[in-house]
Protein backbone atom coordinates (compact mmCIF):
# COMPACT_ATOMS: atom_id res chain seq x y z
CA UNK A 1 0.00 0.00 0.00
CA UNK A 2 2.42 2.57 1.20
CA UNK A 3 5.14 1.23 -1.70
CA UNK A 4 2.62 2.67 -4.57
CA UNK A 5 3.38 6.35 -5.27
CA UNK A 6 -0.21 7.17 -5.66
CA UNK A 7 -0.78 6.59 -2.16
CA UNK A 8 2.14 9.54 -1.75
CA UNK A 9 -0.04 11.70 -3.81
CA UNK A 10 -3.28 11.02 -1.77
CA UNK A 11 -1.37 11.33 1.44
CA UNK A 12 -0.14 14.88 0.09
CA UNK A 13 -3.54 15.70 -1.27
CA UNK A 14 -5.40 15.16 2.12
CA UNK A 15 -2.90 17.23 3.69
CA UNK A 16 -2.88 20.04 1.62
CA UNK A 17 -6.84 20.16 1.90
CA UNK A 18 -6.23 20.44 5.79
CA UNK A 19 -3.90 23.05 5.49
CA UNK A 20 -6.60 24.83 3.78
CA UNK A 21 -8.92 24.54 6.30
CA UNK A 22 -6.96 26.02 8.62
CA UNK A 23 -4.87 28.54 7.87
CA UNK A 24 -5.72 31.63 6.45
CA UNK A 25 -7.36 32.01 3.03
CA UNK A 26 -7.06 35.57 1.99
CA UNK A 27 -6.56 38.85 4.14
CA UNK A 28 -9.11 41.96 3.38
CA UNK A 29 -9.19 45.37 4.80
CA UNK A 30 -12.48 46.73 6.02
CA UNK A 31 -12.46 50.46 6.86
CA UNK A 32 -8.88 50.65 7.44
CA UNK A 33 -8.79 47.20 10.33
CA UNK A 34 -7.41 44.17 8.93
CA UNK A 35 -9.92 41.51 8.26
CA UNK A 36 -8.78 37.52 7.84
CA UNK A 37 -10.91 34.81 5.80
CA UNK A 38 -10.57 31.67 7.34
CA UNK A 39 -12.33 28.46 6.18
CA UNK A 40 -14.36 28.64 9.73
CA UNK A 41 -15.05 32.54 9.27
CA UNK A 42 -14.02 35.91 8.79
CA UNK A 43 -12.20 37.18 11.73
CA UNK A 44 -11.63 41.31 12.50
CA UNK A 45 -9.65 42.23 15.48
CA UNK A 46 -9.77 38.53 16.70
CA UNK A 47 -13.54 38.75 16.47
CA UNK A 48 -15.51 36.23 14.42
CA UNK A 49 -17.71 38.61 11.59
CA UNK A 50 -18.97 36.21 9.85
CA UNK A 51 -19.31 32.38 9.80
CA UNK A 52 -18.40 29.70 7.10
CA UNK A 53 -18.09 26.39 8.80
CA UNK A 54 -19.60 24.59 5.21
CA UNK A 55 -16.43 25.70 3.69
CA UNK A 56 -14.08 24.24 6.61
CA UNK A 57 -16.75 20.96 6.16
CA UNK A 58 -16.00 21.39 2.57
CA UNK A 59 -12.55 20.89 3.13
CA UNK A 60 -12.24 18.56 5.53
CA UNK A 61 -14.82 16.03 3.87
CA UNK A 62 -12.23 16.53 1.24
CA UNK A 63 -9.12 15.69 3.14
CA UNK A 64 -10.93 12.75 4.84
CA UNK A 65 -11.98 11.74 1.57
CA UNK A 66 -8.16 11.56 -0.08
CA UNK A 67 -7.47 9.82 3.06
CA UNK A 68 -10.43 6.95 3.03
CA UNK A 69 -8.87 6.48 -0.88
CA UNK A 70 -5.74 5.02 0.25
CA UNK A 71 -7.37 2.16 2.13
CA UNK A 72 -9.25 1.15 -0.72
CA UNK A 73 -6.17 0.05 -2.84
CA UNK A 74 -7.60 -3.45 -3.48
CA UNK A 75 -10.38 -1.75 -5.15
CA UNK A 76 -8.94 0.42 -7.93
CA UNK A 77 -11.39 1.50 -10.03
CA UNK A 78 -13.54 2.73 -6.46
CA UNK A 79 -9.97 4.50 -5.74
CA UNK A 80 -10.83 6.36 -9.43
CA UNK A 81 -14.06 7.17 -9.00
CA UNK A 82 -13.94 8.74 -5.20
CA UNK A 83 -10.71 10.79 -6.47
CA UNK A 84 -12.76 12.10 -9.40
CA UNK A 85 -15.95 13.01 -6.46
CA UNK A 86 -13.13 14.23 -4.90
CA UNK A 87 -11.54 16.53 -7.40
CA UNK A 88 -15.56 18.50 -8.10
CA UNK A 89 -15.47 18.79 -4.21
CA UNK A 90 -12.34 20.74 -4.47
CA UNK A 91 -13.28 22.49 -7.39
CA UNK A 92 -16.62 22.95 -5.18
CA UNK A 93 -14.45 24.09 -2.41
CA UNK A 94 -13.31 27.33 -4.77
CA UNK A 95 -16.94 28.08 -6.28
CA UNK A 96 -18.03 28.50 -2.48
CA UNK A 97 -14.90 30.74 -1.74
CA UNK A 98 -15.80 33.34 -4.50
CA UNK A 99 -19.45 32.75 -3.53
CA UNK A 100 -18.99 33.90 -0.40
CA UNK A 101 -16.31 36.62 -1.33
CA UNK A 102 -18.63 38.16 -4.18
CA UNK A 103 -21.63 38.20 -1.43
CA UNK A 104 -19.94 39.59 1.55
CA UNK A 105 -18.08 42.44 -0.62
CA UNK A 106 -20.56 44.58 -1.92
CA UNK A 107 -22.63 44.55 1.16
CA UNK A 108 -18.90 45.02 3.51
CA UNK A 109 -16.49 47.47 0.87
CA UNK A 110 -13.97 45.10 1.53
CA UNK A 111 -10.00 45.80 0.20
CA UNK A 112 -8.52 42.72 -1.01
CA UNK A 113 -5.10 42.94 0.67
CA UNK A 114 -3.29 39.56 -0.10
CA UNK A 115 -4.14 35.78 -0.33
CA UNK A 116 -3.17 33.34 1.54
CA UNK A 117 -1.61 29.76 1.68
CA UNK A 118 -4.61 28.06 2.24
CA UNK A 119 -6.14 29.38 -0.83
CA UNK A 120 -3.32 27.77 -2.98
CA UNK A 121 -3.52 24.37 -1.40
CA UNK A 122 -6.64 23.13 -3.47
CA UNK A 123 -4.91 23.87 -6.34
CA UNK A 124 -1.82 21.66 -5.54
CA UNK A 125 -4.73 18.60 -4.05
CA UNK A 126 -6.37 18.97 -7.51
CA UNK A 127 -3.36 18.42 -8.90
CA UNK A 128 -2.03 15.74 -6.67
CA UNK A 129 -4.94 13.46 -6.89
CA UNK A 130 -4.84 13.77 -10.88
CA UNK A 131 -1.59 12.56 -10.72
CA UNK A 132 -2.86 9.93 -8.37
CA UNK A 133 -5.51 9.00 -10.97
CA UNK A 134 -3.27 8.11 -13.95
CA UNK A 135 -1.48 6.29 -11.67
CA UNK A 136 -4.04 3.96 -10.35
CA UNK A 137 -5.42 3.65 -13.84
CA UNK A 138 -1.82 2.57 -14.66
CA UNK A 139 -2.28 0.41 -12.01
CA UNK A 140 -5.47 -0.88 -13.16
CA UNK A 141 -4.28 -1.55 -16.83
CA UNK A 142 -1.32 -3.73 -15.67
CA UNK A 143 -3.50 -5.95 -13.54
CA UNK A 144 -5.89 -6.50 -16.55
CA UNK A 145 -2.97 -7.11 -19.23
CA UNK A 146 -1.43 -9.88 -16.50
CA UNK A 147 -5.08 -11.65 -16.24
CA UNK A 148 -5.27 -11.60 -20.22
CA UNK A 149 -1.99 -13.10 -20.07
CA UNK A 150 -2.53 -15.81 -17.30
CA UNK A 151 -5.98 -17.21 -19.07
Amino acid sequence: MLQRIQTVFLLLASVCMLVASVTPLAYFFYNGNPVVFEAMGMYQNGNIESSTWALFAIGAISSLLALATVFLYKTRMLQIRISVFNIFLMVGFYLYFGFLVFRINPEAGLQFQKIGIGIIMPVIAIILTYLAIRRIGADEILVRSLNRLRK
